[in-house]
């Protein structure tokens, strides 16, 4: 015979999972008031926690099951001595646990007031669930709905041994970990301000799946969902952000390319069509064109060489012509919203290449993303950075010098370069003529180098463009060298001891200059 207390607020499940268990063995069950009458009402005969304390729920439901013969009925080893307690005492002994906790991440994005929302933090839950896994010894924890087939296995099988109730409280000690965690983190970021943090921030992460290698073969790693996304949630719908069609498993580098891939389609794309190709976290091209052929071509058109072996990435569907010009090359990784069944089959007779489907709304720019990064620097601890500036768009920038007439005809080149520059890593250039970046100067130590890379890759087509710096020019070379190419328009943050001396720079030349305010370095 099997003892069961149950105690949920999520009860799906509960009642099949149950009669499922009754056919395989005899059954008891206690549940509180609701649980009980849930079970009750669906033909499972329930004893109330109240039957076994002798004391009803009160203060609205806030105590229920804090009470020694309930925490006895779990806690008891499976020693002779804790059996005559029990046995004087009349409390049975607990075999299985069911319990989950209210919901309090879904209500803490409710914008609930805070005395609202701490009816939400489950105290007898928690209690429940740690006194059950410490006791793994004897019992075993479900505070999950997933958990229900492995345990009816595990009875089925003559399998319910302690390496399932070892395996169910580690689970179980992770859950209520998270849950305090992110009760703190909600509660301590209350009292943080846009230029402040909470001082102290609690790390729950849960593991998606294991990946190929880490940034190096020789590297072990683990992909995990973010802290944003919270095992009580129970809507993980966002995560992962992507579904992978075919292709090899995804590497640590797989990942965080195509972090960075989503992010400048996300800024990019506006609504529109966008391809944009990622090499070491950074893009060799991104365009945008009537449909995704047409701005892959551009993008691709960039650096040909560079796109080898890279993660190409598009805000439109892909085509089967799409895909027949991507597999002509070797391509780590495709992503895309939605695919043409066609295109699939193109890619199908290239196994090794990875198809992602990404999440339709990755690519909306109002994403609500976290505003909080966390940059790990070994010995030297963890850094938190709130991303607090508001974006800038063209509208707001100043024009320091130059033709207003020309910032007008330029205006969409002007915010597709300034969308691009912000995703490079620093030093960071980026000259754009017809919405294609067509020039790279990436994370070089001095701004100039920066320059003369992204305007020799542009060539020609620097006549006439647009170029954008991720922040201010310390000297007047970086606009000397541009000038020499053609470039027409500069777009930059300003803020140097030498903006004076720039923007004459510029005057001279007959370069326009706009200024954005707004610095946006990436290390």
């Amino acid at each position: 015979m099997l003892t069961v207390l149950a105690s949920v607020y999520e009860k799906d499940g509960l009642v099949p999972f149950l009669k499922a268990l009754a056919k395989l063995d005899e059954i008891v069950v206690y549940g509180t008031d609701s649980t009980s009458r849930h079970l009750s009402e669906n033909g499972i005969p329930c004893k109330t926690v109240h039957d076994l304390t002798g004391y009803p729920e009160i203060l609205g439901g806030r105590v229920k099951t804090l009470h020694p013969r309930v925490f006895a009925g779990l806690l008891a080893r499976p020693t002779q001595e804790d059996a005559k307690v029990l046995q004087a005492e009349s409390i049975p002994a607990f075999d299985i646990a069911i319990v989950n906790l209210y919901p309090f991440a879904a209500k803490s994005k409710e914008n609930l007031s805070e005395d609202k929302l701490i009816e939400y933090i489950d105290i007898g839950g928690v209690a429940l669930i740690r006194a059950a896994a410490k006791n793994f010894a004897r019992v075993a924890i479900i505070c999950d709905p997933s958990q229900f087939e492995r345990v009816l296995d595990g009875v089925a099988n003559k399998k319910f041994d302690i390496d399932l109730r070892r395996s169910l409280a580690l689970e179980a000690f992770n859950t209520t970990t998270a849950y305090d965690g992110l009760i703190a983190s909600t509660l301590s970021a209350n009292t943080a301000t846009d230029k402040t943090l909470p001082q102290t921030v609690n790390l729950n992460l849960r593991q998606q799946n294991q990946l190929r290698y880490g940034e190096n073969p020789h590297s072990a790693a683990t992909w995990y969902q973010p802290t944003s996304v919270q095992v009580q949630d129970g809507d993980l719908q966002n995560f992962p952000p992507f579904e992978q069609i075919q292709g090899k498993e995804m590497s640590a580098n797989n990942i965080v390319d195509c972090y960075c891939l989503v992010k400048i389609l996300r800024d990019a794309a506006r609504g529109k069509a966008a391809a944009c190709i990622i090499k070491h976290n950074n893009p060799c091209g991104v365009a945008l064109g009537k449909d995704s052929e047409e701005a892959f071509d551009k993008a691709y058109a960039t650096d040909p060489l560079s796109a080898f072996g890279g993660i190409y990435g598009f805000s439109a569907p892909v085509s089967k012509a799409l895909a027949e010009k991507i597999v002509q090359g070797f391509v780590e990784v495709v992503a895309a919203p939605a695919f043409d069944q066609d295109a699939l089959k193109v890619f199908a007779s290239k196994k090794n290449i990875r198809v992602l489907k990404l999440k339709s709304h990755l690519l909306d720019p109002t994403c609500n993303t976290s505003p909080v990064r966390i940059k790990d620097v070994g010995d030297f601890g963890l850094i938190l950075e709130r991303d607090i500036e508001a974006q800038v768009e063209p509208e707001g920038f100043t024009l320091a010098t130059g033709d207003k007439e020309l910032a007008d005809s330029l205006k969409d080149d002007i915010a597709f370069a300034w969308q691009i520059v912000k995703h490079l890593t620093s030093n960071a250039i980026a000259i754009v003529k017809d919405t294609n970046c067509v020039g790279f100067g990436i994370g070089q130590t001095s701004r100039v180098a920066s320059v003369k890379l992204a305007v020799e890759q542009a060539g020609k087509l620097a006549d006439g463009a647009v170029m954008a710096s991720d922040a201010f020019f310390p000297n007047i070379d970086s606009i000397q060298e541009a000038h020499k190419k053609g470039v027409k328009v500069v777009v930059q943050p300003g803020g140097s001891i030498k903006d004076k001396e720039v923007i004459a720079a510029c005057e001279e030349l007959g370069i326009t200059m706009l200024l954005t305010g707004q610095r946006c370095f990436r290390h």
